[in-house]
């Protein structure tokens, strides 16, 4: 677990990395709990993917979840995502051989953000 203060230090460098190549986070979504706690929000639970469908009027069959953790394309699936992909960064290369043991594929793995975004938008564009 993280502290608030660390978190916004995370979202922070996280939307200012997305700003410097052009690019915009709309909103941040997030499981308050604690692992323990049941609800419905903690990944691999969809919860938080229902919450933004509900804010935006998302589609889900026609969006994507990009994530680098097992939790992350189980979360997508589990959502009924159109697609998912899992990034290579962070927990990435782990992650692939924990699916893969699973049997669980996502619809792409990409070696970082810049490639998924690539190959999301050959896929919907």
């Amino acid at each position: 677990m993280t502290t608030k203060k660390e978190l916004e230090k995370i979202f922070n460098k996280m939307e200012s990395g997305i700003e410097d190549v052009g690019g915009k986070i709309k909103d941040i979504f997030y499981c308050p709990h604690l692992p323990d706690a049941g609800c419905d929000c903690r990944k691999p639970r969809p919860g938080l993917i229902f919450q933004a469908k509900e804010k935006y009027k998302i589609d889900l069959k026609y969006s994507c979840m990009i994530g680098d953790s097992v939790k992350d394309i189980e979360c997508a699936k589990n959502a009924g995502c159109g697609l998912s992909v899992l990034v290579k960064t962070g927990n990435g290369e782990k992650a692939e051989q924990l699916l893969a043991a699973k049997g669980i594929n996502p619809d792409f793995a990409a070696k970082n953000l810049f490639e998924a975004a690539k190959w999301i938008i050959q896929k919907f564009g």
